[in-house]
């Protein structure tokens, strides 16, 4: 498989400081909202939140392709203020890349792009 031919999940890790973890989540939605909104590829993000471990927080990322992900990696983020209050509020800890693998039951699944209204 090459890059090119799949979109990718992006997984990443944080430890949140103690009694931070609202003001991570409201900055990570603005993030997340600004990649979705500004960056080419970007598909948006889940975030987690470790049911055991409340200062752990996992995000799957979507992304078109590597390509996109990486083009992204290589410039400033289109939030700065929201990103760097991720890095005050947290220690990343990993972020690993996937290939979506797609099966006949998720190839039929709705596309998460809007879809046009039917014509009269």
């Amino acid at each position: 498989m090459t890059s090119g031919q799949s979109s990718v999940r992006v997984v990443y890790r944080w430890r949140v400081r103690s009694q931070c973890e609202e003001e991570f989540v409201r900055a990570w939605m603005q993030a997340t909202q600004a990649i979705r909104d500004r960056v080419p590829g970007g598909r948006g993000s889940l975030l987690l939140r470790c049911q055991a471990d409340p200062q752990l927080f996992i995000a799957i990322a979507r992304w078109d392709s590597l390509e996109d992900w990486e083009r992204f990696q290589a410039k400033p983020p289109p939030n700065p203020r929201a990103f760097a209050r991720l890095d005050a509020l947290s220690h990343l800890m990993s972020h690993e890349v996937f290939y979506e693998i797609e099966d006949e039951r998720t190839s039929q699944l709705p596309s998460d792009e809007p879809q046009d209204e039917p014509k009269d």
